[in-house]
């Protein structure tokens, strides 16, 4: 599998998203917000129907939308009772202006199907090299205000006591969302990359004894998952984005399965 160059590229691209994922992941569901990552995905397919239409790359629309989008659900979630219109303007309006653009580009209807369920059999190089910056910009953001991230996850208002910087923190992580969508939607899929920020967390929480081993687990569970997903994909003629997702949610299953037999095992020798 491996001697084939479009094998590497995907390899590579696949195990550096869903590795980060988690990172940003065990924030926001920390936070109860597991569902930001899906709303940040409809925006960018907004991004990309909007980018067929004008003739530009389809990562250049969806990041500059993602960013703004990410600025705007900021600035309405402070809003009494505005978190979870956000995020439904964000659902519906992305989808809805996404097809809305595509179908006006002519072709562009049958472009975005990769691009909604992960194509990265498809990827060049320099795709390749720019997800791994997203990536890294990601990984970097995360190390720096790591602490504060990890104090405003678990008690905001204890953190804004504390003179952390939670308005600005917020969007900080909404726009690290972002970033990783825009990152993940050529490989995993707009559709399917929030599920690698939430799921390899689920299942890293079963069996971690605290957050850093959380962090750790997870980000291990989502580059497993890349790897034995595009073996699964390329052996069984799977498509690439789905089986990556499937093998997280499997781990998922191995790992609460774990958690509850040692739970039983424990409580009887008690």
């Amino acid at each position: 599998m491996l001697e084939l160059e479009f094998m590497q590229r995907a390899l590579i691209a696949c195990t550096v998203i869903a590795a980060i994922a988690p990172l940003v992941g065990s924030f926001i569901v920390q936070r109860r917000q597991s569902l930001i990552g899906d709303g940040m995905g409809h925006m960018a397919f907004a991004g990309v129907g909007l980018a067929l239409l004008t003739g530009i790359h389809p990562l250049i629309g969806a990041l500059g939308l993602t960013v703004i989008a990410a600025v705007a659900l900021v600035r309405m979630s402070k809003r009494q009772g505005g978190g979870d219109l956000s995020l439904a303007l964000l659902f519906y309006g992305g989808i809805s202006a996404g097809f809305l653009f595509a179908a006006r580009s002519g072709g562009g209807q049958t472009a975005v199907v990769g691009l909604l369920f992960g194509s990265p059999l498809n990827l060049q190089w320099w795709e390749v090299a720019a997800i791994t910056a997203l990536a890294g910009v990601v990984l970097l953001i995360t190390a720096v205000v790591y602490r504060q991230l990890l104090a405003m996850a678990f008690d905001e208002a204890s953190a804004k006591v504390a003179g952390i910087p939670t308005q600005a923190l917020t969007l900080i992580l909404t726009l690290m969302v972002a970033l990783i969508v825009v990152a993940g939607m050529t490989t995993i899929g707009l559709l399917l990359i929030s599920a690698m920020m939430v799921v390899p967390i689920a299942a890293a929480t079963q069996i971690a004894g605290s957050y850093r081993a959380t962090l750790a687990i997870g980000s291990g569970i989502g580059a497993l998952s890349a790897v034995l997903g595009l073996t699964l994909s390329y052996y069984g003629d799977f498509a690439p984005g789905a089986a990556i997702v499937v093998v997280a949610i499997l781990c998922y299953l191995v790992t609460s399965t774990f958690a509850l037999l040692t739970g039983r095992y424990h409580r009887r020798r008690a």
